[in-house]
């Protein structure tokens, strides 16, 4: 009886934070509204987060006060869980108050944080890795091309733990569809470097989600980016979703205040978590760890479906030790793959919460490139969060660890950043969802990341849409000044969000826009406007610019649009292109209305899309 009022008690208070939460004042928020162009070159241009200050200062060691806390017990997970698990439900405290924070700590995480979406943001990523590759020591992931493999049953809804094998060269992966029905192949990293091979043997077991299905079909490594199965039966789900998340925690001196908050708001991800519409069977667990002279270099706290022995396990961790900035993640990791007892049927989600690099100079058994490939083989996303102090080494491994495993990387912001980024002066050009970066609060990011994942697993999936943006007249800019910031930030989405990467020997042309004869001169004044952008651009190499509406004319294409694939090549062989950049405009009663998609001339695929809104007092 006295656990049933133990858990009233921690619901009800959990409520009473989520109220308390969202009646705060909107400062303590991250503004979802325009920034400065120099806080946007910050974030997003050289893709890293330089340290921010912290709401509780840090030393000028880096180290939080938490540093000299008293050593926690030995034997801490066994010990936490025969506590939880006493006859009177009673929750008894091992270590000293200071280390859990008292009573007094807030009750929600008041921690911002960023995240990006390296996967979505392919040709943003490899720009990344190839940018800042020769200032760290990078983990031996190629993933310089990427080939997505789509299952869908016969409704078009994504299957998950399909069982898939590529093969090429005497080298193989194998792996496991995820909740949205994917599994990444990188062949610059399944060919090991041999750039002769050409060939991929694909192998599809539907497993439990799909009984009987077997597709047996050979991929061309330089096909199509994006190969879409469909079955001709209906996905099998379990009446509960099993859902296995485990937090991977950096626990040396300098992570207290992380530490602190996440205690503070596990109770309001569990709520939330649990009261989906999606059943699910929701397990929690850590991997905690330190580095080799502390008192331990991996802890684990196994995975459990009941809340207080978490709680109670959380609650006795505290940061302690450290002293040098590299940390044993790598140990961390491997317990994650192989000592955590995952459901083989379930969402596999991993956070990684750390401000220091990992030591890739130790000499062991076990690497972190085998345990990330190991951990895509067993179809774990692994989140990686990097707080305030964390170096380029640190986050360079981080988004690596991430993107290859299909998740996300997010980055702590302290609450001290603006949000959205925008170009331009204040309300001529603002970039809705989608940016490079987006903000919110930590234990929001968790719960919306967690929730999308589940989402694929019902009817209606939750696929977040891609970032559009939206051009007004504003009387302090000129019209064409709007219209070129407009255009310079789509062109550089439609580079960020392809799902190929470009060579330099890759030629790009630009058709003129789609339109009714109504709009014709709009659509011509703005076509001008994004070939002047695309110039511009230093990743996109024009091709020498010939009569394009003349052999449209010829081709009849002028006003339909391309979009069957004997035009695009047709198209791409006529102008010398290896892209295009077609354009299709729509008026509305206040607006213009552009959609833009860059076409890979070879396979007639859309390798990226995005859209503007532009008020029709910017065109002619």
């Amino acid at each position: 009886m006295k656990r049933l009022e133990l858990l009233i008690i921690l619901i009800i208070i959990s409520i009473i934070a989520g109220c308390a939460s969202s009646g705060k004042e909107l400062s303590d928020k991250v503004p979802a509204g325009p920034s400065t162009g120099e806080e946007k070159k910050e974030i997003i241009d050289t893709g890293r987060i330089e340290k921010m200050p912290a709401a509780d200062e840090k030393t000028s060691s880096g180290k939080s006060a938490s540093a000299g806390m008293a050593e926690p017990p030995s034997g801490l997970p066994e010990r936490i869980f025969a506590e939880a698990e006493a006859a009177d439900g009673a929750v008894s405290a091992i270590a000293p108050p200071s280390a859990r924070g008292g009573s007094g700590a807030p009750s929600r995480s008041g921690l911002t944080a960023g995240y990006s979406d390296d996967n979505r943001q392919y040709g943003y990523f490899v720009n990344f890795l190839n940018e800042y590759r020769d200032m760290v020591t990078p983990l031996d992931l190629n993933v310089e091309d990427r080939i997505m493999i789509s299952l869908k049953d016969s409704a078009g809804l994504p299957v998950q733990g399909a069982v898939v094998r590529a093969s090429a060269s005497g080298y193989s992966t194998v792996g496991i569809t995820l909740a949205d029905g994917t599994f990444q192949i990188n062949p610059a990293d399944l060919f090991r470097g041999n750039r002769s091979a050409r060939k991929i043997s694909l192998e599809i077991d539907g497993g439990s989600g799909l009984p009987g299905f077997t597709k047996r079909m050979e991929l061309s490594r330089n096909g199509l980016r994006t190969v879409e199965i469909a079955a001709q039966q209906p996905r099998v789900l379990p009446a509960r979703i099993p859902l296995d998340i485990v937090f991977v925690m950096d626990t040396t001196g300098s992570m207290g205040e992380e530490i602190s908050r996440l205690k503070n708001t596990i109770n309001i991800i569990h709520m939330n978590l649990t009261e989906m519409s999606v059943a699910a069977d929701l397990r929690f667990g850590m991997v905690l760890y330190k580095d080799e002279d502390d008192e331990y270099v991996t802890n684990v706290i196994p995975l459990t479906s009941d809340i207080i022995a978490f709680r109670t396990a959380l609650d006795q961790v505290y940061a302690s030790g450290g002293g040098d900035t590299p940390e044993d993640l790598v140990a961390a990791l491997g317990e994650l793959v192989n000592t955590i007892q995952w459901n083989r049927e379930a969402v596999k989600l991993a956070y990684v919460i750390t401000d220091a690099p990992p030591h890739l100079d130790y000499l062991t058994d076990y690497s972190c490139e085998e345990a990330v490939r190991d951990a895509r083989e067993k179809g774990i996303k692994i989140f990686s969060i990097g707080t305030g102090g964390l170096d380029l080494q640190g986050e360079y491994v981080l988004r690596q660890i991430a993107q290859y495993t299909s998740a996300r990387y997010i980055f702590l912001t302290y609450g001290d950043e603006t949000g959205e980024s925008a170009g331009g002066a204040q309300g001529s050009v603002s970039h809705h969802t989608g940016s490079n970066w987006s903000s919110d609060k930590l234990e929001s990011i968790i719960i919306r990341f967690t929730r999308e994942e589940l989402s694929y697993l019902t009817d209606t999936p939750d696929y977040e849409e891609d970032g559009w943006f939206e051009a007004d007249k504003i009387d302090a800019e000129q019209a064409s000044e709007t219209l070129d910031k407009l255009f310079t930030q789509a062109v550089e989405q439609l580079v960020d969000y392809s799902t190929m990467k470009f060579s330099e020997d890759n030629l790009f042309a630009v058709l003129p826009f789609s339109a009714d004869d109504a709009d014709s001169a709009a659509a011509e004044y703005f076509y001008e406007h994004l070939l002047l952008s695309v110039s511009k651009n230093a990743d996109l190499n024009l091709t020498e610019r010939k009569d394009i509406s003349q052999i449209l004319e010829e081709l009849k294409l002028q006003n339909t649009g391309v979009t069957d694939e004997a035009s695009v090549s047709r198209l791409g062989e006529l102008l010398n292109a290896d892209t295009l950049i077609i354009g299709s405009l729509f008026s509305g009663p206040d607006s213009y209305e552009l959609f833009l998609r860059m076409v890979r001339v070879e396979t007639a695929e859309v390798l990226s899309v995005t859209r503007a809104v532009i008020d029709k007092s910017l065109g002619i």
